[in-house]
C-alpha cells in the first residue's frame, strides 16, 4: 500500500516517474510547423533551447501556482534524463520573442515501451484561448505518429474543466484517478499517535535515515534500490510497470537537488530494509514538502511500519519549520488512503490520468 510519487510536476514527473499534468488550453487554432509563424494568431513554434528554462518555469507557475517550480529543477531533470535510451522532445510557442507556451513528449522509464509516451502541453493563462495549445498539441501529435506511437498518456486536475474538455474532444479517455492530499504539520497532534510507534517498536523494528545509513553501511544504496524496485511493483500504474535501473534511481531519488537525505526514512529489521518513506523539498515552495514514495515489503505489512514511517516524515517536517506536506495516492490504493486520512491529510481535487490509443 505505497504512497505514490504523484507530484503534479516535480520531479519533472514524466522524466522521473512517468506522471505529468495537462494544463492545455482547448481553443481551436491552426498549427504551424517548427520554425514557422502562424500568421493568423501571430505566434511562432520552434524547438526548445536551454535559454528557455526561465520561461518554462514562469509559464508552469502561472498555470498552477500551488506547485511552483524553479528553472534549475527543470534543467536538472532534463540534463539527467537518459536520452541515449529514451526519447524526449520539447517545443515552445513565442509571441514577439516571448515564450508563452510549451509542449513535450517522452518515453516513461517506469513504464517503458518504445511506442508509448507521456505528453504535456502548457500555455500561459494570459495567452490561452488563442489556438496556441491546439497548435502545440498538433505538433507533438504529428511527431508521435511519425514515431509510430500506439498509446500516449497525460493527466489533468479535475477542476480544470477546459483541459478536460480538450482531452475528451481529442480522443483521450479517463483511465484512473489520483487523490492529492495535504497535511498542516505545525498543528499535528503527535500524542494522539504515540501508540503506533510503540506497536512498531514492539516488533523489534527500527527506523533510520538515508543520511545515517550512508555513513554506516557501504551497501546502503544497493539495498535501498532493491527495496524501491520491490515496493514500486505494488504502486498502481496506468500501464505495465518497468523497473528503472540503478543509475536512474540514483539521479532522481538520491542525488536530485530536491532530495533530503535526513528526510528519507528507512524501516529496518536488523540490517534488512523493510520499508521506506521519503520527503522532497521544492525551491519554488520553501514552506512545503512533497511526499515521495512510502512502501513496505509485503511480509511486513500490518505491523504499523507504514504509519511509523509517515509519523517520522511529519516529525521531520515540523521540526524543520515546514508548514505543509503534499502527497498523491491512486484512488484504488485504499490502504494508504486510509492511513493518510487517519493522520489528518485533507483531500484536494483529484488528478485524472488519460490515455489515447493511436493504433
Amino acid at each position: 500500500m505505497p504512497d505514490e510519487v504523484w507530484r503534479a510536476h516535480a520531479p519533472r514527473a514524466p522524466v522521473a516517474q512517468g506522471i505529468e499534468r495537462w494544463p492545455a488550453e482547448p481553443e481551436v487554432g491552426g498549427s504551424s510547423p517548427p520554425g514557422r509563424t502562424n500568421t493568423l494568431m501571430n505566434f511562432h513554434i520552434r524547438e526548445f533551447t536551454p535559454d528557455d528554462y526561465d520561461a518554462l518555469a514562469q509559464i508552469d507557475n502561472a498555470i498552477y501556482p500551488d506547485y511552483r517550480y524553479h528553472a534549475d529543477e527543470i534543467r536538472y531533470d532534463d540534463e539527467h534524463f537518459d536520452k541515449t535510451r529514451f526519447i524526449f522532445k520539447r517545443y515552445v510557442a513565442e509571441i514577439s520573442d516571448r515564450v508563452v507556451g510549451h509542449a513535450e513528449y517522452n518515453h516513461m522509464p517506469g513504464m517503458f515501451h518504445p511506442q508509448k509516451f507521456w505528453v504535456y502541453v502548457g500555455v500561459h493563462p494570459e495567452f490561452q484561448r488563442q489556438g496556441i495549445g491546439r497548435a502545440l498539441y498538433e505538433q507533438i501529435e504529428s511527431d508521435l505518429r511519425a514515431l509510430n506511437a500506439v498509446r500516449v498518456f497525460t493527466s489533468a486536475r479535475e477542476d480544470y474543466s477546459r483541459s478536460l474538455q480538450f482531452l475528451y474532444k481529442n480522443g483521450f479517455a479517463e483511465t484512473r484517478r489520483s487523490w492529492e492530499s495535504r497535511l498542516a504539520v505545525q498543528t499535528f497532534n503527535f500524542a494522539k499517535f504515540a501508540h503506533y510507534l510503540e506497536k512498531f517498536s514492539a516488533h523489534g523494528l527500527t527506523i533510520s535515515t538515508l543520511a545515517e545509513e550512508r555513513q554506516r553501511d557501504p551497501a546502503c544504496l544497493k539495498k535501498l534500490y532493491e527495496l524501491y524496485v520491490l515496493v514500486m511493483e505494488d504502486v498502481p500504474h496506468p500501464d505495465q510497470y518497468t523497473p528503472v535501473d540503478f543509475e536512474h534511481f540514483l539521479r532522481y531519488s538520491i542525488e536530485h537537488p530536491d532530495a533530503i537525505a535526513e528526510g528519507y526514512f528507512i524501516a529496518k529489521d536488523g540490517e534488512k530494509y523493510i520499508g521506506l518513506s521519503n520527503l522532497r523539498r521544492s525551491q519554488g515552495e520553501p514552506k512545503d514538502l512533497y511526499q515521495g514514495l512510502t512502501g513496505v515489503r509485503r511480509e511486513y505489512r500490518n505491523k504499523g511500519v507504514a504509519m511509523a514511517l509517515k509519523l517520522k516524515t511529519i516529525e521531520y517536517a515540523r521540526s524543520h519549520g515546514y508548514e505543509v506536506i503534499k502527497t498523491w495516492n491512486d484512488s484504488t490504493n485504499v490502504g494508504m488512503l486510509a492511513i493518510n486520512e487517519k493522520l489528518g491529510f485533507v483531500r484536494q481535487p483529484a488528478w485524472i490520468t488519460f490515455v489515447k490509443e493511436f493504433a
